[in-house]
């Protein structure tokens, strides 16, 4: 396995979108190559030789200036490749950063999937849990409450889920690149 981690390239819009489509946001092709196109350098791609392992990707925030929100970060689940869990997460979420840094920006957002092993990654990854975020039908937000740490987080999840009858309680994590 030789693991390459660059920006996107044209040649790599159709293979990058069907591997997002199919891990993580589906989106109309020519929505994805106007996204892609209007940040291009914080759009990656990771690849075993001609076979795309892996995306990870952002934008700029609207709510904050020195912010990225990371939009997407996924790696090849197919259990016969053996790519999940031997750190090209943890190596493509480094090379973003570095680029979030070089574009002069001091923070990286992200809602994690409501799923303990991506609370982890991002844990795993030095980023620290802000906000839980309640979430139901239509994934219309029902609830947004501060914390302090991953462990009270925790607690406060499972009472928002409870609470709200939530399709979902998300965690917000962030990560200062400075």
């Amino acid at each position: 396995m030789n693991i390459d981690i660059r920006t996107i390239k044209p040649a790599d819009y159709k293979k990058a979108h069907a591997f997002q489509c199919e891990y993580l946001d589906a989106e109309d092709f020519r929505d994805f190559v106007h996204r892609v196109e209007a940040n291009p350098d914080l759009y990656f791609v990771a690849s075993d030789g001609d076979e795309l392992v892996g995306v990870c990707y952002g934008h700029p925030s609207k709510k904050g200036q020195s912010t990225i929100n990371l939009q997407g970060i996924a790696v090849n689940l197919d259990v016969t490749k053996r790519y999940a869990r031997v750190g090209i997460g943890s190596n493509m979420m480094q090379v973003f950063e570095g680029a979030v840094k070089r574009k002069g920006y001091s923070k990286i957002g992200v809602g994690a999937a409501d799923d303990p092993k991506v609370e982890h990654f991002y844990l795993k990854n030095g980023f620290k849990p802000r906000e839980l975020v309640a979430k139901g039908r239509g994934y219309v937000e029902l609830a947004r409450v501060q914390i302090d740490n991953f462990t009270d987080g925790k607690i406060l999840q499972q009472a928002l889920r409870q609470k709200y009858d939530a399709l979902e309680v998300i965690f917000i994590f962030e990560k200062s690149v400075v």
